[in-house]
């Protein structure tokens, strides 16, 4: 089971794995997107922490992103 996360950490994780800030969404959430575009997710970012049941949902969105690495060169 998934506890409460603070937002610092959740925002982290998802920068780590790629994800950018993509637009401001309704009221204090904010919309994240993998490389490509084709994923996205809302973060209610005005917050200290997440539930249990939205940082479930940003991880299932940021396994859910079949997008390839960027090569570096």
């Amino acid at each position: 089971m998934l506890a409460e996360q603070p937002t610092r950490k959740v925002l982290k994780g998802l920068k780590a794995e790629g994800w950018s800030r993509l637009r401001d969404g309704a009221g204090s959430h904010t919309i994240y997107g993998c490389r490509t575009g084709k994923h996205d997710v809302s973060v209610p970012d005005g917050h200290k922490s997440i539930s249990p049941g939205v940082v479930r949902t940003i991880n299932k969105a940021v396994a859910s992103c079949d997008c390839p690495e960027e090569e570096e060169q």
